[in-house]
């Protein structure tokens, strides 16, 4: 399976963890690629794509290491390899304002006339903040999670699922806010908006691999370190149920610490 993330830092959280997560599903080949600019906006893409700058650094996995290329283009990791999942995203801050998206076709026009002709695509539904977060794009949505999390789910709604090109939906917001309600509460990033180090990013990669895979993730052996068997199965129990019901908050078993 070869996977190819049109991304910002909220794919690299995402895909962290993907490959032993797809390995331990039964994937025996995984290819993974990231395009990574901080905070990068479908807009940004595009304009990078149209003019073909090599403003990305571009992380690849293939044997579960990570490895950065600096200075690529857009249009050279859409050609590289024989993609079959290219993943998008737009950038956290903007990604409940549906007048974002208006250039999301040009994106999605360009990945079908250059990628392999088998290509699927799917759409990284992504997270909102803490609380807390003192991320200047928190205000657009009068700094309130739950505010900024239905703008998304609106946003992905009105804007994503009527382009009929995406095959797969990554519900991942969802899954962390379904982890909210447990005894973990409002503590899944590390600075406010960027998931914390192993379990939400453990979440996002869980998520990624239920959706590409169609195989439960209830019984997978992995798990990083620092993962103990109660929040790893906080971690399936949040993964299923979004995928389950991507548009809607799921109450977690997980509400006490001593249970």
């Amino acid at each position: 399976m070869k996977i190819l993330a049109i991304g910002n830092s909220f794919s690299d959280d995402s895909m962290e963890y993907l490959y032993p997560v797809l390995q331990a599903l039964g994937v025996e080949d995984v290819s993974l690629g990231n395009l990574y600019i901080g905070g990068c906006s479908l807009k940004q893409h595009v304009e990078n794509m149209q003019n073909a700058v090599p403003a990305y650094e571009y992380r690849t996995n293939t044997e579960n290491q990570w490895a950065t290329t600096y200075a690529h283009s857009l249009n050279a990791a859409v050609c590289s390899q024989e993609w079959d999942v290219i993943s998008m995203q737009q950038a956290s801050y903007e990604s409940g304002i549906k007048e974002s998206y208006q250039c999301l076709p040009k994106l999605v026009e360009f990945v079908y006339a250059n990628a392999p002709k088998k290509v699927k695509l799917a759409w990284n539904m992504t997270w909102a903040y803490q609380e807390d977060s003192t991320h200047e794009g928190f205000k657009t949505y009068g700094c309130e999670q739950k505010t900024m999390y239905y703008a998304i789910l609106e946003a992905v709604k009105r804007c994503v699922i009527p382009t009929e090109e995406f095959v797969f939906l990554f519900p991942v917001g969802t899954a962390i806010q379904n982890a909210r309600t447990s005894y973990l509460g409002d503590t899944l990033t590390r600075d406010g908006f960027h998931l914390s180090i192993p379990f939400g990013r453990y979440i996002a990669a869980l998520t990624w691999a239920r959706v590409l895979t169609g195989k439960t993730v209830r019984n997978i052996s992995y798990a990083p370190n620092g993962i103990g068997e109660k929040m790893k199965f906080l971690a399936i129990e949040s993964v299923e149920n979004a995928v389950k019901s991507p548009f809607e908050i799921t109450q977690s078993v997980f509400v006490n610490l001593e249970e």
